[in-house]
């Protein structure tokens, strides 16, 4: 029986230039837009004292690491471009008495719903990533990562490390989110289970 082959067409250097420029541009132009917006959000909020209130009330729960607080935490501190250490809060949460059980529910269902747009964003620029990297040593890598890539993940949930980074690279990958929540949930459950064991033994 006769073998297929399929060839890889590797993008040239003159497109990987152009595509780098443009999106220099498109950067300058969007950090541009953010300023503009981020200014403007505060003049509207004195127009609208009901924004200003609903902001009040976030950073209030957030700063009494309040079980919605570490819902806020744990979704914005997991996004992989605003990496936040919420283990912390999580623990300080504990020593301020909250429910070990709430806490541990609130704050993991932000790191998840976190999670879930990180690997959205990678698996949407793919084609963006495509452009920059060699697209043979990709797919070597893709090759690497459905095999061993569980173990990574564990780790890299269980272990105070960029879990989010991680997430965000393996939806560029196109990862199989079904084994990366398993292997997600795994870790950081195992992570929070060891946390509060040490909470209980020092309290």
């Amino acid at each position: 029986m006769k073998k297929e082959f399929y060839y890889v067409k590797e993008t040239s250097n003159k497109y990987q230039i152009k595509v780098f420029l443009i999106s220099l541009i498109a950067l300058i132009i969007l950090t541009g837009a953010i300023i503009a917006f981020v200014s403007s959000f505060d003049k509207l909020m004195v127009s609208f004292p009901q924004l200003n209130s609903i902001k009040e009330v976030i950073s209030n729960e957030i700063n009494n690491l309040t079980p919605a607080g570490l819902f806020f935490v744990g979704f914005s501190g997991s996004l992989f471009f605003v990496p936040i250490a919420q283990e912390i809060f999580f623990y300080y949460s504990l020593i301020k008495g909250n429910s070990i059980l709430v806490s541990f529910i609130t704050i993991n269902a932000g790191f998840f719903l976190a999670q879930i747009v990180n690997y959205f964003l990678g698996s949407k620029l793919n084609k963006f990533f495509f452009s920059f990297i060699s697209k043979r040593k990709l797919y070597k890598a893709r090759r690497f990562i459905n095999k061993h890539g569980g173990i990574g993940v564990f780790l890299f949930n269980f272990l105070p490390l960029p879990a989010p980074l991680l997430t965000f690279a393996l939806g560029i990958a196109r990862y199989n989110i079904y084994r990366l929540l398993f292997y997600t949930l795994l870790g950081t459950t195992l992570k929070y289970a060891v946390m509060i064991l040490f909470y209980l033994a020092v309290t």
